[in-house]
């Protein structure tokens, strides 16, 4: 039932049914016990109430009771009926809509049939039929009359609990389809029944032929004529209500909004042509510049008006004339006509404007540069249309008007907005060659500067022109460039210095990542720079390859990239030196770095190897999946090759240690090496120690292992293995050399403070003498100066090692001078037996006229001398040991007898008297030293050995003894 009711109406969701049709056996539904009634009636009443509940409409009932015949009766009272007769309706169609009407038209019909069955019965007893079915007449009639009872009672009980909208009884009507030649008394079998007697037997026949009764007319009548009788589905009622609802209020809304945008279009056409009147008015009033304009912006109180008046109707070209603005749109018939004006200012004004600018920067640029080919790439672009790249000349000149109108952005958009529409619609080139004057005459002052450009970038071959601008794309495209520092680790400082920041940053376009992942790829966009920077340079017209030419080009600048590689990842290696140590324990923690997890030297050459890394041909499984051509593979290889022997330290063969490996443990010799002396009870002694040791069995230490490791081994380990040997080197030689100076004061200066400082001969106005007895202790062979020098500084000096690693100086220079100083006053004040002692020859020179007699007595030795030829004698000094002598210098007056002079008393009168002089015509040997004495003077010529000069200038005045050795 379920199902036939999901069938019925399928499809016809407005109308799912015309109607439905009960056809009930009455007869049987008579003879049926209450309770078989009961159970049918509610069987029925339950499918009607589905089907009301499942289609949700109205629909008509037509109650039909069939098997007519087999009431007993039936063949005597409708025998004699014609065809017609039999084609006529028997029942009743209940008024229309009117729920209440259908008891009494059923009452009346039933009563009308009776009555008509009545009246008629008595004719037919007469005529129409036999004498024994004269009795069955009445019975039939009878029936009928009983029948009524049922009718009415089922109808109710149909119409029971189901919505008088939702079901409408249309009628009742009877008919007898076919006849079986049977019959039955309902009045005799009940009364039968009631009393329990048995049934009356009844006739029954063969019927050869069997007739509808009352059919026929009842379809094309009554059931078929009214097929939209039936109600509308209340769902469908309600969503069709609703969709007309919404329709009807979207057309009215359209319409509201059809009317409202042609009102709203009108009034825009209206407005912007009001607009353009004003702007074509504010364009004739504008007087041109005549200022300098190198970035077009002196041409926007022109531009301006005429943009914003051909865009008043919006861009013409973006729109359709027929439909545009509901078809009010004027645009195109103002538009272009606007344009013309406009695009012709900014070919023979704006255009020229920038280009000024354009090649007052190109004239500033380096020759031959990269920056100047990149000017003159934008020049190309904008005066010749046929090799323009839009967006790369927008970013240029929006980079440089950012940089020019700082914080003008209205500005800076105005001049964006109109150099973007000339690059799309102007066309310079092609109105130059269509022979345009104004075209022309605005390009002729660049026509020849373009030519000198091109002429001078095209020194350079296009292949490195193409290279250097594919490197710069790089950088924009790659990620941040490889650090060495980086990739080395925070051990980086302790151990490694770069002789230059910048070598530390590896363009990522020069590392293995940047060759596989970008520069392989670049075939195509090789071409299409080398394409662009030929067409800049006007070195060809024609951009089309042949595969010859694609492949040379990849050849050429692949070339350049192998050695742009190599020489990157050499210089960056050589980059990296062996930092300088300033004491033993910064050498020791380098050394813990090197040999314990860190391993900086290692680390570096494992970038190396990782960015020079070779490839191995492809396997067959692989060769379908290859994405490396050969040739590429090819080029990697080359590059591994550069590297092979910096790398080579790393291979591990034949189960043999790594050369790494091998320094590694060298290096660790050294580590320990370097603690045993940090670790002694004295390092400073430890170290002077260590540098005696190595300087007396010439080497055989573990920097010197180290240093001969160092000679075996290719570049750079050979290189840091030996800078970190000198290094380490370095340090001990300071720590041993910064021992020495506590024993440099406690022996040396100290001894020199208390007993010569401050006196004479090292300070001439000291009234108070060196003693002869320290002087000699201190200067002389084997004292105290020179048996420190022996037995500490001496190692040092005639083994080189005065300087560092840095070139710099571990004594100090002044003690250095000092020592020189030392050595040339124990040559000059002590004779080869090394007693103490100077030699010199003095000779009278002159003498003023007014003197007739000088003595000069030196310690006892005397030079007399009278006007005449001088006679030159030799001195000695001391010549004695005596603390009280004394040297002097007397003149005796021509006039009188009187005799005045100078003298000086001490060990050191001779030197003393001699200061005390003035000296003039200085030779490498001689000198002459003057006296002037009680209006007279005396000149004497002193003779030295130039190499041993005691009176050399500076010999003791300017010694001084440092405290500091380094």
């Amino acid at each position: 039932m379920d199902l036939s009711i999901g069938v019925v109406g399928h499809g016809t969701h407005r109308q799912p049914l015309n109607g439905i049709i009960l056809t009930i056996d009455i007869h049987k539904f008579i003879l049926s016990s209450k309770q078989q009634r009961e159970t049918y009636i509610a069987t029925l009443n339950q499918r009607l109430t589905d089907i009301v509940n499942t289609r949700q409409n109205r629909v008509p009932l037509y109650l039909i009771f069939t098997k007519l015949d087999l009431f007993y009766g039936f063949e005597s009272i409708y025998q004699s009926l014609s065809k017609e007769e039999r084609d006529t309706i028997l029942g009743v169609t209940f008024t229309l809509n009117d729920e209440q009407s259908w008891e009494a038209e059923l009452a009346r019909f039933w009563q009308n049939w009776i009555q008509r069955i009545n009246s008629a019965m008595p004719d037919m007893m007469l005529n129409n039929v036999d004498s024994h079915q004269r009795s069955s007449l009445f019975t039939f009639s009878r029936q009928m009359v009983g029948m009524e009872e049922f009718a009415k009672n089922l109808i109710e009980s149909l119409l029971f609990n189901i919505d008088k909208n939702s079901l409408l009884l249309r009628g009742l009507y009877l008919t007898s389809s076919t006849q079986k030649g049977q019959m039955d008394d309902l009045f005799v079998k009940s009364a039968a029944a009631q009393y329990q007697l048995s049934r009356q037997p009844y006739p029954t026949w063969q019927t050869a032929q069997t007739v509808p009764y009352f059919t026929r007319n009842l379809f094309s009548q009554v059931l078929f004529s009214e097929p939209n009788l039936a109600g509308e589905n209340e769902h469908y009622t309600r969503l069709a209500r609703r969709r007309m609802t919404i329709f009807g209020s979207g057309a009215a809304l359209l319409t509201l909004c059809l009317i409202g945008s042609w009102q709203y279009y009108y009034i825009q056409n209206y407005r912007a042509g009001e607009d353009v009147l004003k702007q074509a008015k504010a364009f004739m009033e504008i007087e041109q510049s005549t200022g300098k304009d190198l970035y077009g912006n002196l041409q926007l109180p022109l531009l301006n008006p005429l943009s914003e008046a051909m865009f008043a109707y919006g861009n013409y070209h973006d729109r359709n004339r027929f439909i545009a603005d509901f078809g009010l749109y004027q645009g195109y018939n103002i538009g272009p006509n606007i344009e013309k004006t406009y695009l012709r200012l900014l070919q023979e004004k704006y255009l020229p404007a920038i280009m000024d600018g354009l090649f007052t920067e190109l004239n500033a640029a380096p020759k031959e540069s990269e920056q100047k080919l990149g000017i003159l790439r934008i020049i190309r672009m904008i005066e010749d249309e046929s090799g323009r790249n839009n967006a790369l000349v927008l970013s240029y000149m929006q980079n440089r008007w950012s940089n020019e109108f700082k914080g003008q952005r209205a500005l800076q958009d105005q001049l964006y907005d109109h150099l973007g529409y000339a690059m799309d619609h102007v066309q310079w080139y092609q109105s130059r060659q269509n022979g345009n004057a104004g075209a022309l005459e605005a390009f002729s002052p660049y026509k020849t500067p373009i030519k000198e450009a091109q002429k001078e970038l095209s020194k350079l071959s296009i292949y490195q022109r193409v290279y250097q601008n594919l490197r710069i794309k790089a950088s924009d495209v790659l990620p941040n460039d490889l650090n060495l520092k980086t990739q080395i680790g925070s051990s980086f400082d302790t151990i490694f210095v770069a002789n230059n920041e910048k070598l530390l940053n590896i363009p990522k376009f020069l590392t293995h990542s940047g060759l596989l992942n970008y520069f392989l790829k670049q075939n195509d966009h090789l071409i299409e720079l080398t394409s662009m920077d030929s067409w800049v340079l006007n070195i060809t017209q024609n951009v089309e390859y042949s595969d010859a030419d694609r492949a040379e080009i990849k050849r050429q600048i692949s070339e350049l990239y192998v050695s742009d590689y190599v020489s990157t990842w050499h210089g960056a290696v050589a980059n990296l030196s062996i930092k300088q140590f300033s004491d033993i324990p910064e050498a020791i923690s380098a050394l813990e770095n090197v040999i314990g997890g860190e391993q900086p030297l290692k680390k570096a050459l494992i970038a190396l190897q990782e960015n020079t890394q070779g490839m191995n041909p492809p396997t067959e499984k692989e060769l379908a999946t290859a994405t490396v051509s050969a040739k590429d593979r090819l080029m990697i290889n080359r590059i591994h090759r550069e590297f092979t022997k910096e790398t080579s330290v790393l291979d591990e063969t034949n189960n043999q240690e790594s050369a790494i490996q091998n320094a590694t443990q060298k290096l660790g010799d050294l580590h320990r090496y370097l603690l045993a002396i940090q670790n002694s009870p004295s390092p400073g002694k430890a170290a002077l120690k260590a540098v005696q040791l190595r300087l007396n069995n010439n080497g055989s230490d573990p920097i010197f292992e180290v240093q001969q490791l160092a000679k075996t081994l290719p570049e750079p380990l050979g290189r840091w293995l030996n800078e970190l040997a000198t290094q380490v080197w370095d340090v001990v030689v300071r720590e041993a050399i910064q021992s020495l100076e506590v024993e440099w004061n406690e022996k040396v200066v100290s001894e020199y403070k208390l007993n010569l400082a401050g006196r004479y001969p090292f300070s001439k106005e000291s009234m108070k003498d060196v003693p002869l007895s320290e002087f000699d202790r201190f200067f002389k062979p084997g004292g105290t100066v020179d048996s420190f020098y022996q037995e500490n500084l001496k190692v040092f000096v005639e083994n080189n090692l005065l300087q560092g690693a840095d070139n710099q100086s571990l004594i100090r220079s002044d003690v250095l001078n000092q020592l020189k100083n030392i050595e040339k006053i124990r040559r000059t004040f002590f004779n080869p037996q090394n007693g103490l002692g100077i030699q010199y020859a003095i000779e009278p020179v002159e003498m003023s006229g007014n003197k007739r007699r000088s003595v000069l007595n030196l310690d006892g030795q005397l030079l007399e001398y009278s006007h005449g030829r001088g006679n030159k004698v030799r001195m000695i000094w001391p010549n004695t040991m005596r603390d009280n002598v004394e040297s002097r210098i007397t003149l005796m007056s021509s006039a009188s007898l009187t005799q005045r002079g100078i003298s000086r008393s001490g060990i050191w009168a001779q030197l003393r008297l001699l200061d005390a002089g003035q000296l003039s015509n200085i030779t490498e040997n001689t000198f002459d030293v003057r006296y002037t004495v009680d209006g007279g003077y005396m000149v004497y010529r002193v003779y030295v050995d130039s190499a041993d000069n005691p009176f050399a200038g500076g010999l003791f005045s300017q010694f001084r003894l440092s405290e500091t050795l380094y």
